[in-house]
């Protein structure tokens, strides 16, 4: 998953048509307002009606965080969208909803993933577990679905199957959950803490050098940040008033520099890198992002890679835009990370 989704879209009613006798009509009372409800009535106008409304109530914007706060306290619930666990963790609903149309939709991305491994040739796959497949003490009492349980590994047997190298992270970050004291996503946050991150990391350049041994190597130093205070995008979700609802997580920062002779040559533009990462916002760089997936990624497989993930777009658009950039075109490296949430 990229990043949640505050939107609405409005909804797909049949339209009506009556009078207030029953009579079927097409137009509006005469010196009707924008908001007066009219005889010939459409799914469209009547969501903008509730939407003009709700923007003109003169306490809308106070009452707003105030019914969250008595929904969070009262019932525990947040708003549409969000779902919270035990112990303040937060969790996209996403993770726990199922459609009739999920093995279509999964069949799709598994010959989206085909074609661009027929482009790449070679190139390694990242895929990332939901939050509470792996911190399965945390939601409450709710229950992942089976069909949701047995996605993940379904769907790298296929992988597998079709040639596409890729790491079981799942069962990693189990068993890291199982037997380590470190969280690994952030509670209040659709994405994996800097532990998590540097799990995934580790996989992936376990797989990488397995496979692909002739990947140039680099040195890097890691210098650690201060611990900081955070607020995740779950509580988006969560509008609540004051110090009610969950508290921010606590994560530390670090950064990642390369020391050795050819960071120059980098800098310059002068080396061709080797890897290639292409993914969503659990890989990309942005302000939010304290988890660093791409600098633990050069860390622990020991060779610089270049970034080409992008936030909010999904895994399909930055692989599309990587593909037509002139860093494909010009410099196409040994191995692609792909991933894909």
């Amino acid at each position: 998953m990229d990043g949640p989704s505050l939107g609405t879209s409005p909804p797909s009613r049949p339209e009506l048509r009556a009078d207030r006798g029953g009579r079927q009509s097409s137009g509006y009372d005469a010196g009707a307002g924008a908001c007066a409800v009219p005889f010939h009535i459409t799914g469209q106008r009547a969501y903008a009606c509730d939407h003009t409304l709700d923007a003109e109530i003169p306490f809308r914007a106070p009452a707003f965080p105030l019914w969250a706060t008595v929904n969070y306290a009262l019932f525990q619930e947040a708003r549409d969208g969000a779902l919270i666990g035990r112990n303040g963790w937060l969790s996209s609903a996403e993770e726990f909803q199922t459609a009739p149309g999920d093995p279509l939709k999964r069949t799709g991305k598994l010959r989206s993933i085909c074609h661009v491994h027929n482009i790449l040739q070679a190139q390694g796959v990242a895929l990332v577990s939901a939050k509470f497949r792996i911190s399965a003490d945390q939601p409450g009492s709710r229950h992942v679905a089976v069909q949701l349980a047995s996605q993940y590994p379904n769907f790298l047997r296929q992988l597998h199957h079709a040639g596409i190298t890729a790491p079981d992270l799942l069962t990693a970050f189990q068993h890291a959950g199982h037997t380590g004291n470190a969280a690994l996503f952030l509670r209040t946050d659709t994405h994996w803490s800097p532990a998590g991150a540097a799990l995934a990391a580790q996989m992936v350049a376990r797989t990488v050098r397995s496979a692909h041994t002739n990947v140039s190597p680099a040195q890097f130093s890691t210098t650690l940040g201060p611990v900081q205070a955070r607020s995740g995008d779950l509580l988006n979700y969560l509008p609540v008033a004051g110090r009610i609802g969950p508290l921010q997580d606590l994560t530390g920062t670090n950064s990642i520099e390369r020391t050795d002779a050819g960071a120059s040559c980098s800098l310059l533009g002068t080396e061709s890198l080797p890897v290639a990462l292409v993914g969503t916002s659990y890989s990309a760089r942005t302000k939010n992002n304290v988890w660093n997936f791409d600098s633990q990624l050069q860390q622990f497989l020991g060779s610089e890679v270049l970034n080409a993930a992008q936030e909010g777009k999904g895994p399909i658009s930055p692989m599309a835009a990587y593909l037509t950039s002139s860093e494909w075109n010009t410099a196409p490296p040994k191995v692609v990370v792909w991933e894909i949430p």
